[in-house]
């Protein structure tokens, strides 16, 4: 029998055997309108594919970008703190005795001083006598504070429990503990209360009463600080040093903690115990702190540069036919971010010097041959040492540089970078509308379609079942050969 279609069974066929009769089959069974279906969807969801594909890109990008701008900010902080006046003007302080130490801030100057200390701070420790429970029998208790402020508090219960927790709990500046002390003669436990000031300093001393605040105005509330067994371990006093001891200047300040803010403008001092003798305290140019403050401008810059190439870079994968492909990066060819390259790396690299005729390689900063900076440490301390102002002056000059450059692409209202980025979420909100948008269109399509094609094999399921009359029609008109015809 020979065969006028495609031999394979799956598919319709139209058969004449060697008797000339003509067979139709498998004109419906194997039609798969799903498999159609989906192809033809596949071919129409190509659009949007492109699509998500693009959108993928730009969030890469955005990313890049949002990156980029983080660190600008942050550079442009740092450099504008370095730029500042005095922003350089780093200190450090020596002292002649372990137990007086201070910071400079950028305020201060290079001095040495004498100072000695008379007292340090200390907060109001003080314990009442043996008790079982709290004398007033209302829990009234009485605060008086350094001024002579009386702020009345009641505890739950005369507990000394319940007491302690009302005084801890009245946000009046002392805390109480209780202590216990054994029992009275009739086998009743005893208890003190340790009270402690929550401050030092001389403002810090309190006064603790049994009895309501009216009877301390009236006299007839109980000091518990002033009865039999009670006693007071330290007294709430300041700190106190004298500058320039021995001498007509000789000066004593007051401070209600063991640090004295500005002592000298900018020098503030911490003491930890009294001192026998004078201290000499020493403020001197930190070098090493100068030194790092410029090698962490420079090398913030130098980090940015690096981070614009490695986005720049297009990267390049072979494919299993032998071909390869080049994919560009997030900054490949962007004109913007080139441009903030060059300003960031004009800032550090160009001449300095009012004249700008000053290279900044003589303060150990090189350009190299492949855009990066590199900061020689050596060579700046050798120039911070010949001449301090007019090396820090130049880091200076960088540093006001390397913000103002930062500035003008993060700025968050006309920065360059900042409003590239909105224009990117812009872009990128718009693309993920159109991905939606389309997703709606080809559920519309795929509906369409699966109702067509279900309607085709209908339809064809109708032929398959005339099939036999069909045959017979072809028949008759090509009569069997076996007929003698």
């Amino acid at each position: 029998m020979s065969m006028v279609s495609p031999t394979s069974s799956t598919l319709p066929t139209l058969s004449v055997g060697s008797n000339g009769q003509v067979t139709v089959s498998n004109l419906v069974n194997n039609l798969d309108p799903t498999a159609l279906v989906n192809a033809l969807m596949t071919a129409a969801s190509i659009p949007q594919t492109v699509l998500e594909s693009q959108v993928a890109s730009e969030q890469t990008a955005l990313k890049a970008f949002q990156n980029m701008n983080t660190t600008l900010q942050a550079l442009q902080t740092s450099a504008a703190g370095d730029a500042a006046t005095n922003g350089l003007n780093l200190l450090s302080v020596a002292s002649t005795d372990p137990s007086v130490s201070a910071t400079a801030t950028t305020a201060a100057s290079p001095t040495s001083f004498a100072m000695q200390v008379t007292q340090t701070a200390q907060s109001q420790v003080s314990v009442t006598a043996a008790m079982a429970t709290w004398p007033d029998s209302s829990g009234a208790i009485t605060i008086v504070d350094s001024t002579g402020t009386a702020t009345q508090i009641t505890a739950a219960s005369t507990s000394m429990a319940d007491v302690a927790s009302a005084i801890n709990g009245s946000g009046l500046g002392v805390n109480a503990a209780v202590v216990a002390a054994g029992t009275d003669s009739s086998g009743n436990a005893l208890y003190r209360l340790q009270l402690t000031s929550a401050q030092t300093g001389a403002a810090a001393a309190f006064q603790v009463d049994a009895g309501t605040s009216s009877a301390y105005s009236a006299g007839t509330a109980t000091n518990m600080l002033a009865q039999p067994g009670a006693a007071t371990i330290s007294t709430a006093q300041d700190a106190s040093v004298t500058l320039w001891p021995g001498t007509a200047a000789a000066q004593t300040t007051t401070s209600s903690t063991n640090t004295f803010t500005n002592l000298v403008q900018g020098i503030t001092v911490t003491v930890s115990a009294p001192t026998s003798a004078p201290v000499t305290l020493t403020s001197t140019m930190d070098t090493a702190n100068i030194t790092s403050a410029a090698s962490s401008l420079v090398s913030g810059v130098n980090t940015l540069l690096q981070y614009v190439t490695q986005q720049s870079a297009v990267a390049t994968t072979s494919n299993t036919d032998g071909t390869t492909t080049n994919t560009p990066g997030p900054f490949t060819g962007n004109l913007l971010i080139q441009g903030v390259y060059q300003s960031l790396q004009s800032a550090v690299a160009d001449p300095l010097g009012a004249t700008g005729t000053v290279s900044p390689s003589k303060y150990g900063i090189t350009l190299n041959q492949d855009g990066s900076l590199t900061f020689d440490q050596t060579t700046f301390q050798s120039a911070l040492a010949a001449d301090p102002a007019g090396t820090v002056a130049a880091i200076q000059q960088i540093a006001s540089r390397v913000q103002t450059a930062s500035a003008e692409a993060s700025d968050p209202v006309t920065g360059s970078i900042t409003t590239s980025i909105a224009s990117k979420q812009t872009q990128i909100s718009n693309d993920q509308s159109s991905v939606a948008n389309w997703t709606t269109v080809l559920a519309t399509k795929r509906k369409f379609l699966q109702a067509q094609y279900t309607a085709l094999v209908t339809t064809l399921g109708q032929l398959q079942s005339e099939q036999s009359y069909l045959t017979q029609q072809i028949n008759a008109l090509y009569p069997s050969t076996t007929s003698g015809g």
